[in-house]
């Protein structure tokens, strides 16, 4: 059995786009959505997903571990929708307390995910992740981040999954597609709960106090929108054959 970790619905739905016969079931309070030689769990935003992933390894014995979704572009050489295989990933914290604990991503797994994208003619690049705990909404933020050590993307997640594999002794790779440009800016409508979901009655309240974000919004969407889309061409091309090939 494959586990995929995934911090928001959309996410999720990205990730079970190959997938029918889905049996939704929890991991102390972490949603789990069972298919066939895989689970998908979404886990939140944030340190929370270090929670989720402990509960659902333990609940659902897996053979690898997979942090799937969309991040911030922090290279300027990364657009919106191209997919960043990651070999790295490091959490923030560790600038300024001078530890190295890098999660490191399985190499078999890295190779496995390139041929994928390549196969769906995805825009795709190997790279390395820094995990945040708050997000990142503007150039300044996203510039600090990239000059500790040159990282592709910024997320919320990987980081924390990958310790909870790493413990195990389970292959992770972190895969993420681009929602944002490094010099874009972001919109903070507040819609997005910290288990994932979207309030959609709070965005529209939003937009209609603020007019002015319109046009911000209206690109940040199409961009997240080519970012989900690529995702669920990526896990559909991806997963299928990890879920059966560790199935057996």
């Amino acid at each position: 059995m494959i586990a995929v970790f995934a911090a928001m619905d959309t996410e999720v739905r990205a990730a079970l786009s190959w997938a029918s016969n889905i049996r939704e079931s929890d991991a102390a309070g972490f949603p789990v959505y069972e298919v066939d030689g895989a689970v998908v769990c979404r886990t939140g935003i944030g340190p929370i997903a270090k929670d989720a992933a402990r509960a659902a390894l333990e609940s659902y014995p897996s053979a690898i571990a997979l942090s799937l979704g969309v991040a911030g572009g922090l290279s300027p050489k990364i657009d919106a929708g191209e997919v960043v295989v990651c070999i790295r990933i490091d959490h923030e914290s560790h600038r300024t307390e001078a530890v190295d604990a890098t999660v490191v991503c399985d190499s078999n797994l890295v190779e496995a995910a390139q041929a994928a994208a390549r196969g769906m003619n995805l825009p795709s690049i190997m790279g390395s992740s820094v995990t945040v705990d708050e997000a990142a909404w503007g150039p300044e933020e996203k510039a600090a981040h990239h000059a500790w050590k040159g990282h592709d993307i910024v997320e919320m997640e990987s980081f924390w999954i990958g310790q909870e594999a790493a413990l195990r002794g389970l292959p992770f790779l972190a895969v993420r597609t681009i929602s944002d440009h490094h010099g874009d800016t972001l919109v903070n409508t507040g819609a997005m709960r910290p288990d994932g979901t979207f309030d959609q009655e709070i965005f529209l309240e939003y937009i209609r106090e603020h007019p002015e974000a319109q046009p911000i919004i209206a690109r940040q969407y199409e961009a997240g929108r080519l970012a989900f889309t690529n995702l669920s061409i990526f896990c559909a091309a991806f997963l299928p054959p990890l879920a059966q090939h560790f199935s057996r």
